[in-house]
């Protein structure tokens, strides 16, 4: 008789209690059903132990742990994979939304690419009630996460779904506050896992003024730098002291939009990655692309944008941008589809949620 799940969905909240029964009652109404839901409670003062502890009457598949200490997200995290029993683990954040047929397709696309270790979803934003669309025209395959690990994080934390012995093998490392998932997905590649992305839309991210990612910047450039020094220096080369302090201002989070500087970098990448063929080619031409077209949502000079577009030579651009149109408007119609789907609709520029109580 089977006493397992084929999903542990693992979730950590410290104070939630605004959003954590709207999170936890869209993993209930999933349409997969074989799951267990283990919430760590990080020692939350406000009324989120009482939320939890109803919840968990309801449904036995919700299992509440509170810590005795605070132990912070990446620790809380790796106690709750000691605890899951399936062979997938999956991640859920105590104030996003996922969509009613996440854990099915997302259990599906890892049953049908046994290659794949980890995979994330696409995903719409949600922000004073406005819904928007995220990664719109971006690649999903292995190749192109790895190179895009270089320089952004492309995997939405919250919407992974791993092998539960790849993410026991390597767990998260608990200095890493800010950062702890990039850290952990570069880890993966190192380690020789396949991480790519499912392109469909899974999941609702909330965005609010209470996220580590608005209040924590300064920290996450220190630990950004940490990880992206091993990353580069493993499988391309160290950074010098003048590169790393432009890439930390100008790639990653696009502060310093310098284009010359932007140039100087992706000629040093592609020459150190002819010497060790880490990267595939045309998946580093995409990720540094990606960031040029970042540089030009910023503003910067027509005659500069152009000059750099053909720095990746005439072949890629004739390839990638009609690709990237196509893309994008198909992820537009999946993401319109899936929103049908799961019955959301604006209503007065608010966002509605029928199906899913608060």
């Amino acid at each position: 008789m089977k006493t397992a799940p084929e999903i542990s969905v693992i979730m950590s909240v410290y104070n939630g209690e605004e959003y954590v029964a709207e999170a936890v009652e869209s993993i209930l109404n999933q349409t997969f059903s074989d799951f267990e839901l283990i919430v760590i409670d990080d020692c939350s003062t406000d009324t989120t132990g009482e939320i939890l502890k109803r919840l968990a009457e309801r449904d036995e598949r919700v299992k509440v742990h509170p810590n005795e200490v605070n132990l912070r997200l990446p620790s809380s995290l790796n106690k709750a994979i000691s605890l899951a029993r399936g062979r997938y683990i999956a991640r859920m954040d105590a104030d996003d939304i996922a969509l009613p047929e996440r854990l099915e397709r997302q259990y599906a696309f890892m049953e049908a690419h046994p290659n794949v270790a980890l995979s994330s979803c696409r995903f719409m934003t949600l922000k004073n009630g406005v819904i928007s669309s995220g990664g719109c025209g971006g690649k999903c395959d292995s190749a192109s996460i790895k190179a895009l690990l270089l320089v952004t994080n492309p995997i939405l934390h919250p919407g992974i779904i791993a092998k539960a012995d790849a993410i026991r093998e390597l767990l998260y490392d608990k200095t890493f506050t800010c950062t702890e998932d990039m850290e952990l997905w570069t880890r993966f590649v190192m380690a020789g896992y396949e991480a790519e992305i499912l392109p469909e839309y899974l999941m609702i991210y909330r965005l609010h003024d209470k996220q580590i990612t608005e209040t924590t910047l300064e920290k996450q450039h220190r630990e950004v730098v940490a990880i992206q020094k091993r990353y580069l220096g493993t499988l391309l080369a160290p950074m010098s002291d003048a590169q790393e302090a432009f890439y930390i201002r100008g790639v990653y989070f696009r502060e310093n939009t310098d284009v010359a500087k932007f140039l100087e970098f992706f000629k040093w990448l592609k020459a150190v990655n002819r010497k060790t063929k880490s990267f595939d080619k045309t998946a580093l031409h995409y990720a540094m692309f990606e960031i040029l077209a970042e540089y030009k949502r910023k503003g910067i000079a027509k005659k500069e944008l152009i000059g750099a577009m053909l720095a990746f030579g005439i072949p890629f651009l004739a390839a990638e941008l009609p690709a990237r149109k196509k893309r994008a408007r198909a992820d537009g119609l999946r993401c319109i589809a899936s929103a049908g789907k799961a019955g959301l609709k604006h209503t007065g520029g608010t966002l509605e949620f029928p199906t899913f109580s608060k």
